[in-house]
């Protein structure tokens, strides 16, 4: 149990650590409107590609449902 939890804190250090020098660097840098640019660009793709399965899994959700629908109809 303490592994986990010694482990759960080291990522969490981590990845604050990661997110603080990301953001120290958009800070002190001269391009940081066109890094702002091409990250929006990523969160924007990483969205749709999120969506697009998410309505996928919903059509797949809702196929069964009509299947189960259709087979209490018929019994």
């Amino acid at each position: 149990m303490k592994n986990s939890v010694d482990s759960k804190l080291l990522l969490g250090l981590l990845v604050g650590a990661a997110v603080g020098a990301a953001i120290g660097y958009l800070a002190a840098t001269d391009k940081k409107e066109q890094i702002i640019d091409e990250l929006n660009n990523v969160v924007g793709k990483v969205k749709e590609g999120f969506n697009s399965a998410l309505n996928k899994y919903k059509c797949k959700i809702d196929n069964k449902v009509d299947e189960i629908v259709e087979d209490l109809d018929n019994a």
